[in-house]
């Protein structure tokens, strides 16, 4: 498989093995009974709408089956008065055929395997029935270069306002303007503004999404493929954002800054029944005051820090301190996310031992907080107070991990995560002077001895 000239082509040898493949499983087509309707037992839901064909604008001519853990298990159509395809064990070389091809550069950085299982499946159908006598690898390379194309997407943050642009690697950040969104209404067909109930969906619509801050990438691929590439490097960037979430300092606050449809938030529904019958009802989010973030105020507070990230993000991997550095990060940013105190001191210290520790032999407790004081520490007092609160933490942590006791203590734990905050912050600081964590190791241990 190559890419030359910005043109997907699949190798002659590759392609002539690959047509033998799918014309291999052509031949193994099963004539499928119809489907049962679902048991009677189901769930009694309510329907919000009812849709007519006519609101269908278009649909998929396959069924997919799928297996527990929700992995494709199974494909049919209807062709003429039945139900064909393949299914169990008969889907197995179309699995395997896709897991193949979606391996090869440049397909697994380009294309999803969601949209090479439907082609696949395409060609086999308009083959069984006559409607097209092209290989299968042709076919894919035309459709290949159709689809792939530059794309910019942004993702909206749940519920984080912020006044500037800024970027964090290859992602920035911008809010939705007004202006955007004013386009966006002009080109809503008049007639659907003639329903009022259109009308107030697409004023909610435009409420969820106005001044909101966005996670903006450009990426080259195939659409459903530059919509995983695109909120894999938001989530990343988000996280890294978060490290300047409140919720990093305070053992009460919890960080609900994640792409939008990904920040878990609970909405409480409580009905007040009288005599069988529903009285009232309530809904409403348990943490309202948390849920919006107004970042502005949050990076003047941490002068550097965004710069800091920005540097780290744009270049992770170019060394073993930097790579180790943005892994910690990531890791760290599931603190503030967490609504349980447990939960915050098992990320927080897993990310400071990843960064502190030279390996798994090494004493953890002695040398995790020693090295913290020596970073942050400023005083000798201080340094003895970063190593007593370690302890301290340690021995929550144990109660929790191996007791199930629920973590208390809150004025201890929140001290060690403005230790921690404090200590990734000066490990971000580091970027330019080291190389290695062995390095940052070294130096600290050498402080110890001055």
């Amino acid at each position: 498989m190559s890419a030359n000239s910005d043109q997907i082509v699949f190798h002659p040898e590759a392609a002539k093995r690959f047509d033998q493949e799918a014309i291999g499983i052509r031949g193994t087509v099963q004539g499928l009974q119809v489907i049962q309707s679902g048991p009677s037992d189901a769930p009694d839901l309510h329907p919000v709408a009812t849709i007519s064909p006519e609101d269908i604008l278009s649909r998929s001519k396959f069924v997919y089956e799928h297996d527990a853990a929700g992995d494709p298990s199974g494909v049919f159509w209807v062709s003429g008065a039945m139900r064909v395809g393949w299914v169990g064990e008969a889907f197995q070389p179309i699995k395997t055929l896709v897991e193949k091809m979606g391996q090869l550069k440049p397909i697994r950085d380009l294309i999803s395997d969601e949209f090479l299982l439907h082609e696949i499946c395409g060609w086999l159908c308009d083959s069984l029935e006559c409607r097209r006598s092209d290989g299968l690898a042709d076919y894919l390379t035309t459709r290949f270069n159709e689809v792939v194309k530059d794309q910019e997407i942004w993702i909206p943050l749940f519920r984080t306002y912020s006044a500037r642009e800024f970027g964090l690697g290859p992602v920035r950040f911008q809010s939705i303007s007004r202006k955007i969104m004013d386009e966006w209404w002009t080109r809503i067909p008049p007639h659907v503004l003639e329903d009022q109930r259109n009308v107030s969906a697409l004023n909610k619509r435009r409420s969820e999404l106005q001044a909101r801050l966005a996670a903006c990438i450009r990426v080259r691929a195939e659409e459903k493929k530059a919509v995983e590439l695109a909120r894999a490097a938001a989530q990343n960037a988000t996280a890294l954002l978060r490290f300047l979430s409140p919720a990093t300092l305070n053992s009460r606050l919890t960080s609900y800054c994640t792409p939008g449809g990904t920040e878990g938030v609970d909405v409480c529904i409580e009905l007040f029944m009288d005599k069988g019958r529903i009285g009232t009802m309530s809904r409403g989010v348990p943490d309202h005051h948390n849920t919006d973030w107004r970042l502005d105020a949050s990076i003047e507070l941490r002068p550097g820090a965004l710069e800091n990230l920005d540097r780290l993000a744009t270049d992770p991997v170019s060394t073993e301190y930097r790579k180790s550095l943005y892994d910690a990060l990531i890791l760290y940013s599931r603190q503030p996310l967490a609504r349980e105190i447990s939960d915050k001191l098992v990320f927080t210290l897993s990310a400071l031992e990843s960064m502190l520790l030279r390996d798994s032999n090494e004493p953890i407790q002695k040398n995790l907080g020693e090295r913290m004081a020596f970073l942050i520490g400023q005083s000798v007092q201080q340094r003895k107070d970063i190593v007593k609160n370690i302890d301290e933490v340690y021995r929550i942590r144990s109660a929790f991990v191996h007791h199930g006791q629920t973590a208390r203590h809150v004025e201890t734990v929140d001290r060690f995560l403005v230790n921690a905050w404090a200590t990734m912050s000066r490990l971000l600081d580091f970027v330019p002077r080291f190389r290695t964590k062995a390095a940052l190791i070294g130096a600290l241990e050498d402080q110890k001895m001055s």
